[in-house]
């Protein structure tokens, strides 16, 4: 799946739920690897690869004779998890290219969260033979680093494992997951189904600012990262980001596609959902508990 196949295949979940035919026949064709599977093991295998989907039983509308009547409908899990609850998955890539086609990852960084406190993390190099000039002014990463580094194929899979049904969560996210998702296709693996969300797109409906670039926010907002530009900073400061914007949402929002809707301007809210004063208590709040992350990476 490409960068405009996943666009349209989540805005196709926006549509869900959908009765099972309707959902097999608007999907199939994103998936034609699974083109022969019959319906029942083509939705199991959109699932078994993570895909936020649930099967539900509801009674049809224009079958009021039957009682015992049930419609098998496709919903999405995103909708009944509490966005306090719900593990997330924060995670940022460098690579030696814009595309897969010209470059390959050279670091993924990535840390599990649930309930604004970090439950596990993934940081490694990957090798590569060459790093263009221009990734290694701006990363500091060099050949010479990556040379005992583990191979693209098996960081994927280790990944992969690390990440599971987590939501898939990044600072312009849809550069990272299809990435990832078209690395992983290159090696014949499945691709990445994961819900997912956008920082950049949370950040700008909350935050009041001319830019919402991740190392201004992190300078701006205090969280004072001490590293851009690495895979793991990086992941560890859109956390930071993410909980600083979980203090400004909507009340009405609760669940974790209320959170995803809200990013991608599908729910209905103010101009900004907190005023200056507001975001400078909070951030205000957030640098005072938080000052160890300013030494976090000067000490390690």
């Amino acid at each position: 799946m490409t960068l405009n196949d996943y666009v349209k295949f989540f805005e196709l979940c926006d549509s869900l739920p959908l009765e099972m035919r309707e959902f097999h026949k608007r999907l199939c064709h994103f998936f034609p690897q699974y083109s022969e599977l019959d319906i029942d093991c083509f939705v199991e295998v959109l699932i078994g690869n993570n895909a936020p989907f649930c099967r539900i039983q509801e009674k049809p509308q224009h079958n009021q004779q039957d009682s015992n009547a049930q419609l098998s409908l496709i919903d999405i899990t995103t909708r009944s998890l509490d966005f306090r609850d719900c593990k997330l998955c924060f995670v940022d890539i460098e690579s030696t290219s814009s595309s897969v086609q010209n470059g390959q990852i050279i670091e993924i960084g990535a840390l599990i969260a649930q309930n604004g406190k970090i439950l596990d993390t993934f940081d490694t190099l990957i090798y590569s033979p060459f790093v263009p000039e221009e990734i290694t002014m701006l990363t500091g990463i060099n050949a010479t680093m990556l040379v005992d580094a583990p191979k693209v194929h098996d960081v994927l899979v280790d990944f992969r494992a690390f990440l599971s049904d987590c939501i898939f969560v990044a600072h312009s996210v849809g550069f990272d997951y299809s990435f990832i998702s078209e690395s992983m296709q290159a090696y014949d693996m499945p691709p990445l189904l994961n819900a997912r969300l956008c920082t950049l797109e949370l950040s700008r409906k909350v935050i009041l600012s001319y830019k919402h670039a991740l190392p201004f926010l992190n300078e701006m907002l205090g969280i004072n990262t001490s590293i851009s530009h690495r895979a793991f900073a990086d992941a560890l400061t859109s956390f930071e980001l993410y909980k600083i914007c979980a203090l400004c949402l909507p009340e009405k929002v609760q669940s974790i596609q209320d959170v995803i809707d809200f990013s991608r301007g599908k729910m209905n809210y103010p101009n900004r959902s907190t005023s200056k004063a507001s975001l400078t208590k909070h951030s205000t709040k957030y640098a005072l508990t938080h000052n160890h992350i300013v030494n976090l990476f000067q000490n390690s």
